[in-house]
């Protein structure tokens, strides 16, 4: 199992938390997906999937989204 952190930009509400964790755990190979709307950020466990796939699942929902890189995430 692999996890992955992204920041996600444009959320401002618990709706826009929801979306984009819906988008995510609708990716295939998504296991799940955390939503903090507060840090502005979604931590995804899945079996591999490209981060340029988890991206692309977000912007769809309407939002911008790029891996959070570093010693944290």
């Amino acid at each position: 199992m692999a996890k992955t952190t992204l920041k996600i930009e444009g959320m401002m509400c618990e709706g826009c938390a929801a979306n984009v964790t819906k988008a995510l755990e609708s990716t295939e190979g998504v296991e799940s997906a955390a939503v903090d709307l507060k840090k502005g950020t979604a931590t995804v466990m899945h079996s591999g999937v490209a981060d340029e796939k988890l991206i692309g699942a977000v912007v769809d929902a309407g939002f911008r989204a790029s891996v959070k890189k570093g010693l944290f995430s």
